[in-house]
């Protein structure tokens, strides 16, 4: 599995990398590194729970994700992904589909009542935890294959990753290659106008730069191209950068798990306030710049299946 995931690497990145001699060995050990962290990470999702309009009433963990349960219906049952799994023929003797439910977790301040004792206090700042933006990802026919399929598209997140940290070092010495020359086409021609009106012509499009400005510059952007690795170990540096990055696969992603108590109404209240609420953990899946959602791995019923605008 470990070789196969460095191909993966060297395909989504840049094939010529296999030119870099060793560079399976060299690669491997940082891969099969970030494929156990994800891996960890991945089987501490807390699921499967039952999601339906009857654990929306029993569940808090249920009715913590969705305002209602027309909003619980909608999100399953009109679900695209849920759809093409139940129709697949495959999975025509399926009664249920496991799937990672993601949702983006907000926090904010609201008024409301809260009690006091024997007093009803009204117009109190409280804080309201809810669920947006629900997505339905990964469908499967169990637990362990939805689990295996958020490796996969994490692991290819962190592949997205290296890319674009590749990319950004090329850019980056395409750009100061481009200012390099500028800088020295402008040089020859400041040389080459003399004190005539050619000079003043310069003056007026370039400003009041004189020729020791532009040596300057020149030569703080090839100090920095210096430092760069050239074209004969260029290979060799992006192999190492991707081996840095598959080394430190916590820096790119996370998973942070929080508990609240909340009332029936999303409140978040204090372990000692006398209102009725329920202690609920979320799981809260971090991917660098790509996603920040919390998630659960959900079970739903073929037989639950029913979209308000469409029969299934």
């Amino acid at each position: 599995m470990v070789d196969e995931a460095v191909d993966h690497v060297i395909d989504g990145i840049d094939p010529k990398l296999r030119l870099v001699p060793g560079y399976k060995r060299k690669l491997k050990g940082e891969v099969a590194a970030a494929l156990a962290h994800i891996g960890g990470l991945v089987d501490q999702v807390p699921g499967p729970i039952d999601v339906s309009r009857r654990t929306f009433v029993r569940d808090p963990r249920v009715s913590a994700f969705f305002a209602t349960p027309d909003e619980l219906q909608a999100t399953f049952s009109c679900s695209p992904e849920l759809k093409t799994f139940f129709a697949d023929v495959k999975n025509s003797g399926k009664d249920e589909c496991y799937a990672l439910l993601c949702a983006n977790k907000e926090e904010k301040s609201v008024l409301g009542t809260e009690l006091a004792g024997d007093t009803v206090r009204r117009e109190v700042i409280q804080t309201a935890i809810n669920f947006h933006d629900h997505k339905i990802l990964s469908p499967a026919a169990n637990d362990r294959d939805v689990r295996d399929g958020i490796k996969r598209c994490i692991f290819d997140g962190l592949v997205t990753h290296a890319l674009r940290h590749i990319y950004d070092i090329k850019t980056r010495r395409q750009d100061l290659e481009d200012q390099r020359r500028i800088l020295h086409a402008r040089l020859r021609a400041r040389q080459a106008q003399g004190n005539g009106l050619s000079l003043l012509l310069a003056e007026a499009h370039e400003g009041d730069e004189q020729s020791e400005d532009i040596k300057t510059k020149i030569a703080e952007a090839e100090r920095t191209l210096e430092r760069m690795p050239g074209s004969q170990d260029v290979l060799s540096f992006y192999l190492e950068e991707i081996r840095n990055i598959f080394a430190s696969p916590g820096e790119f992603i996370r998973l942070n798990e929080a508990c609240f108590r909340l009332t029936d109404m999303g409140i978040k209240v204090n372990g000692d306030s006398p209102q009725p609420a329920n202690t609920v953990c979320f799981s809260e899946l971090e991917i660098t710049d790509v996603m920040k959602r919390a998630v659960t791995v959900v079970r739903y019923a073929r037989d639950d299946m029913n979209c308000p605008d469409k029969s299934f």
